[in-house]
């Protein structure tokens, strides 16, 4: 089993129009080695690969994680995060 690395963390905010936006956008993540935990100060919902991960609340923040990531390298995985009635589709990138 490969050497797992620390969680990627994504923060997300709202945009002046209360877009959800991830930051890093594309997340940098490393092949079978990390995950991605999503962070935000309010609720949402992540849609990757087929499946839906809510936030939950935790230490005054909310937070969601999935992976890791089996995809080729410079593969980029769509994904989408919800809040605020609006809909995002930022990237993952995977790495070395």
């Amino acid at each position: 089993m490969p050497n797992e690395e620390p969680d990627k963390l994504v923060r997300i905010s709202l945009n002046p129009s209360g877009l959800p936006v991830a930051d890093p956008d594309p997340a940098p993540v490393k092949k079978d080695k990390q995950k991605v935990k999503w962070s935000a100060t309010f609720p949402f919902t992540i849609e990757i690969n087929g499946s839906t991960v809510p936030s939950t609340p935790g230490g005054g923040d909310h937070g969601a994680k999935s992976g890791p990531f089996p995809n080729p390298v410079k593969t980029k995985i769509k994904y989408s995060i919800t809040a605020n009635g609006q809909t995002n589709d930022p990237d993952i990138e995977i790495e070395p």
